[in-house]
């Protein structure tokens, strides 16, 4: 799904393949606006703004769908009847994607959370309330099983919000951690080059055999390393 802003999205279709991209997209764009009420049941919006509303939605209406709505004159009833002409299969669609969702199949928790998002709203056009508890279980039962710890934890939240958070802030701390390894696997990679050169004066039978006849970077971590040596170290990573 295309993450599009205010007015700058595709026109719905007729056969309504992309309308739950256009309907989110046209509600952000009235909401932007100032006109998202108008799109509401029993809504106090005034004429000016419900024709400006209207005038939005037809816009990003292909031609024929345009000609076949033309008669429709309040934002509301627009909304409603295109809702009622796409519900049927956006619906089937929806509950497909909604049980097939799972956190496991996720490398990052923001796409995660973009598409379980786009799916509750996809559901909600179609009349389907998912609750808090709906988006918690969802989330902590699809946590890979060997993910134990992960998943107990996961247990103690409350609210869908909350566990997010907390995932994360994990994500990122395991982000860090593995930003600071490749550090480290730098700066052995450049001890055990510079112990090379001390031994053989070369720099290039240095390269040659830093992996070769002297310890390799792991072993690096057991030896000790002379001040001069770690000075040279931090001189290169500057």
């Amino acid at each position: 799904m295309s993450r599009l802003h205010h007015s700058d999205y595709p026109a719905l279709d007729l056969n309504g393949d992309n309308y739950l991209d256009w309907a989110m997209n046209t509600s952000a764009d009235l909401k932007s606006k100032g006109l998202g009420k108008c799109i509401k049941y029993g809504n106090d919006t005034l004429a000016y703004e419900r024709r400006r509303a209207v005038l939005i939605m037809k816009k990003h209406l292909v031609k024929d769908l345009y000609d076949e709505c033309s008669y429709i004159n309040d934002p509301y009833d627009l909304w409603s009847r295109l809702n009622t002409m796409f519900f049927e299969p956006l619906l089937d669609e929806s509950m497909k994607e909604w049980k097939a969702l799972r956190f496991q199949d996720y490398e990052s928790v923001d796409d995660y959370h973009f598409d379980l998002m786009r799916i509750t709203y996809s559901l909600k056009l179609c009349g389907v309330v998912i609750t808090n508890y709906d988006l918690l279980s969802k989330t902590r039962d699809t946590i890979h099983s060997k993910e134990v710890l992960l998943s107990q934890k996961a247990k103690g939240f409350t609210t869908y919000y909350d566990l997010l958070s907390y995932l994360s802030a994990l994500e990122e701390k395991k982000q860090k951690r593995k930003v600071n390894l490749d550090k480290l696997d730098y700066v052995m990679e450049i001890s055990a080059e510079y112990q090379c050169e001390m031994i053989y004066g070369d720099a290039e039978e240095a390269k040659k055999r830093k992996f070769g006849a002297l310890p390799t970077m792991k072993h690096c971590l057991i030896v000790s390393v002379s001040k001069t040596m770690f000075q040279h170290v931090f001189k290169k990573l500057k």
